[in-house]
């Protein structure tokens, strides 16, 4: 039933700061089919900033191409998020998620896997047969549109 679901979900959001001890949410303009945490890049006492790839899987068009997203993510440890700071909104975007760059990607993103020895090189993979390397530090980032700036 319709509703089960609905008030499974209103429950599940108002039961977040007791199951989980820390929560985040990022929403994106188009749905992600894949994400993929990455290195951790610095640690502090209270947290630590961690990599993340997002894809973005859009209409294809010209005007709406796929993307993968590199965002960094403050992590924070056990323990030290207090309850009320981590309310699940669907419309807004977390203050511990930083869009680096959106690279433009050639058909929809089903994989990525990040090289443990240099963390700048991921692969991606789509439905085509081939494997897409990416620098991500020297790979030119999406410009000029603003939903995908947001």
């Amino acid at each position: 039933m319709p509703g089960d679901s609905d008030e499974s979900y209103g429950r599940w959001k108002t039961l977040v700061p007791f199951l989980y001890d820390w929560f985040a949410h990022h929403r994106l303009v188009w749905p992600s089919l894949t994400c993929r945490w990455g290195a951790v890049l610095e640690q502090q006492s209270y947290k630590h900033k961690q990599r993340l790839y997002l894809s973005e899987q859009t209409d294809g068009t010209p005007t709406h191409p796929n993307t993968l997203v590199i965002v960094n993510v403050d992590v924070i440890k056990r323990r030290v998020a207090a309850a009320e700071h981590m309310i699940f909104e669907e419309e807004s975007r977390s203050p511990f998620v930083k869009k680096v760059k959106t690279i433009v990607h050639p058909g929809e993103v089903n994989k990525i896997r990040e090289f443990e020895a240099a963390p700048n090189l991921i692969v991606t993979h789509s439905d085509a047969p081939e494997l897409f390397l990416w620098n991500i530090d020297t790979q030119g980032g999406r410009s000029g549109n603003k939903a995908a700036a947001a």
